[in-house]
């Protein structure tokens, strides 16, 4: 019964060959599984590759004329895949030091357009925190969203990205201490 779940396409955020693969006694499904979630991760890094590449595109233009790189940034391409853009939040946190958001579309065929956020912040920004004064400074504006200190994730309708994106680096902006925007390096120790 295990082997007729993966008759169907798989996507590359689908967990459920994971879970199998690590309940299963049967030798030759789980070769079959590590195979498949193989050739997944190998997709799973290509996509992030083009995903990034897109993503510093999209910064790049953003800050080409501003003297300082904003305080966050909130980044959308119709193309992005839902699974990865956490990931794609994270790798761009630690190249700015700057808390970022990162959108795809949710595809539902007659339905307005609707945007998944992922997103990742750097110590002293709390980002649910951040979402949640998003939230209340302009009701309405977020479907839902939820997360923590470090993580977050978020849904808005495709329309209202502007307006997030424009009162979430407003929430940033009036963070007093603007040294917790300052890159710093830890170490244990002198070299």
């Amino acid at each position: 019964a295990q082997n007729n779940i993966f008759t169907q396409q798989q996507s590359i955020d689908d967990m459920s060959q994971g879970i199998i693969l690590l309940l299963t006694d049967s030798d030759e499904l789980a070769m079959q599984l590590a195979g498949e979630l193989d050739d997944f991760n190998r997709d799973r890094r290509l996509i992030e590759g083009q995903m990034q590449e897109e993503a510093l595109a999209i910064v790049d233009a953003m800050t080409v004329d501003m003297e300082e790189i904003p305080r966050g940034f909130c980044l959308y391409h119709p193309d992005w895949h839902q699974g990865v853009v956490g990931l794609v939040a994270s790798r761009l946190k630690e190249k700015y030091h700057r808390p970022v958001i990162a959108f795809a579309a949710v595809q539902q065929e007659g339905a307005p357009l609707e945007l998944k956020g992922s997103g990742r912040s750097i110590k002293g920004v709390h980002l649910r925190d951040a979402l949640d004064e998003v939230a209340s400074k302009t009701p309405g504006l977020l479907d839902k969203f939820g997360g923590h200190s470090m993580a977050a994730g978020l849904s808005l309708k495709g329309e209202d990205f502007p307006a997030f994106h424009q009162s979430f680096l407003q929430v940033l902006e009036a963070i007093e201490d603007a040294h917790l925007f300052d890159a710093m390096i830890e170490t244990d120790g002198a070299l």
